[in-house]
């Protein structure tokens, strides 16, 4: 395939791979995308984080004035066009996670505003509401498919970007490869 810098362990070079199967089978064919999930999914690390991170790279070069409602609404009538087979919601939700625009974790129904939370009837106190993340199958498909638009705009391939995330993650954090 693609070659990795020499200094990676294999399994950085095997992660590398994947990614590159995944948005290759994205871009080109469609019979391949679930096998290339199934692969990364697999694989003991968090693979949507480094798919994110090639969304942010990908994000700030094809934005590099800035990304604002319009241009994300864009960006999603683009996704959804390529990938009709894609929830447009799941592409919002990616896009604006990315972009650091997401619900939190937990939050309450309603806002309650007590001076003396001791003096509330306790059955009035509305339940958090926790918020799913998005399954790891349906992130690495949505992610794929945005980052092979946001490159085709952009006009770069993928692979220097996928070297880039994980030469950041591995210097950043000094992953251990397993």
């Amino acid at each position: 395939m693609t070659s990795w810098p020499a200094s990676w362990p294999p399994a950085a070079h095997d992660l590398a791979d994947a990614v590159l199967r995944l948005t290759e089978a994205t871009a080109c064919d469609a019979d391949d995308v679930e096998p290339a999930i199934a692969a990364l999914v697999a694989l003991p690390v968090r693979v949507e984080d480094v798919v994110a991170g090639m969304l942010r790279l990908l994000l700030e070069a094809a934005f590099a004035d800035g990304v604002d409602s319009d241009g994300v609404s864009a960006l999603v009538r683009q996704v959804a066009h390529r990938s009709p087979a894609l929830d447009p919601t799941d592409v919002v939700a990616v896009v604006l996670g990315t972009l650091g625009v997401h619900p939190e974790p937990e939050r309450r129904d309603v806002d309650v505003d007590v001076q003396d939370p001791g003096s509330q009837d306790p059955d009035d106190v509305p339940a958090p509401v926790t918020v799913d993340r998005m399954a790891p199958d349906i992130a690495l498909r949505v992610g794929s498919a945005v980052a092979v638009v946001l490159a085709e705009r952009v006009g770069t391939p993928l692979a220097p970007v996928i070297t880039a995330v994980l030469s950041d993650v591995a210097a950043a954090e000094s992953v251990e490869w397993a």
